[in-house]
C-alpha cells in the first residue's frame, strides 16, 4: 500500500470557527482525531485542544456556521464539533469517500495548515492529487510505502515499556546531554536498572524496526 504525506491550507480555516481558534493565544490546537463529511455536506470533527476551553465552547456555541458541539469541561481532550464547512473542505474531504481511499489520523497542524496523509493503491493516490480543488494550497511532503503511524507503532509494545519510555522522554534521556539515566529512571518506577536498560532496548529495536521495514 502507499501514501501520500501533505501540507495543505485554505483560507477561511478548516472548520467552522477555526479562524477564531487559531487567533486566540490561550488555545492550543493539537491534531484532528476523526474527520466525515456527512451526505448532507455537514462536517463532523473530533478535535483535540488544550487550554481555555470555557472559550472554545464560546466560540462553537455562538457561531452562526456550528450546529452542534460538546466541549469537556477540562483544559485538554477532544471536541465534538458538526458544522458547516468551506466548499474547498467539503469537497477535500469527500476524497476519502468517493474513491476509498483512507485519511490517517491523527492529523497534525502546522502553523496555518495541516499534515495529512492519505493511503491507498497509488494510482488512486495520484486520481485523488489532481482532484484536490484548487482553493487548497498543497505542498507534497512525502510519498512512497506507507509507514506505520504513531498508535500501531505504540501498540507494539507493552504496558510497562510504554511506561519507562514515556518517563525516559519526559525527563530527556534522549536530548543532548542526556537529561537522566536509566539509574534515576529505575529509581522513579522502582524496579532494577538492568530492567530498565532491557525495557529500552527493546523498545527501540521494535520501534526502529517499525520504521524501516
Amino acid at each position: 500500500m502507499k501514501s501520500i504525506t501533505l501540507e495543505i491550507s485554505v483560507e477561511g480555516g478548516f472548520h467552522p470557527a477555526n479562524q477564531l481558534l487559531a487567533a486566540d493565544p490561550s488555545i492550543i490546537r493539537e491534531s484532528l482525531h476523526h474527520v466525515t463529511i456527512l451526505e448532507d455536506g455537514t462536517i463532523v470533527l473530533l478535535y483535540h485542544l488544550r487550554g481555555d476551553l470555557a472559550q472554545v465552547r464560546t466560540y462553537l456555541t455562538d457561531h452562526e456556521e456550528v450546529i452542534s458541539c460538546d466541549v469537556p469541561k477540562n483544559e485538554s481532550g477532544l471536541v465534538y464539533i458538526h458544522g458547516r464547512p468551506l466548499k474547498p473542505i467539503r469537497e477535500f474531504f469527500s476524497l476519502a469517500r468517493s474513491h476509498g481511499i483512507v485519511f490517517e489520523t491523527p492529523i497534525a497542524h502546522t502553523g496555518d495548515g495541516l499534515k495529512i496523509t492519505m493511503s491507498g493503491d497509488e494510482q488512486t493516490l495520484h486520481r485523488v492529487i489532481s482532484e484536490i480543488p484548487s482553493d487548497i494550497e498543497l505542498t507534497l511532503l512525502r510519498k512512497g510505502e506507507r509507514k506505520p503511524g504513531e498508535n500501531e507503532i505504540i501498540s507494539l509494545l507493552t504496558e510497562r515499556q510504554v511506561e519507562v519510555l514515556t518517563l525516559a522522554v519526559e525527563e530527556g534521556y534522549y536530548e543532548t546531554p542526556r537529561g537522566t539515566t536509566h539509574e534515576k529512571i529505575a529509581t522513579q518506577i522502582g524496579v532494577a536498572t538492568t530492567t530498565v536498560s532491557e525495557h529500552l532496548r527493546k523498545v527501540e529495536q521494535r520501534v526502529f524496526s517499525a520504521l524501516v521495514r
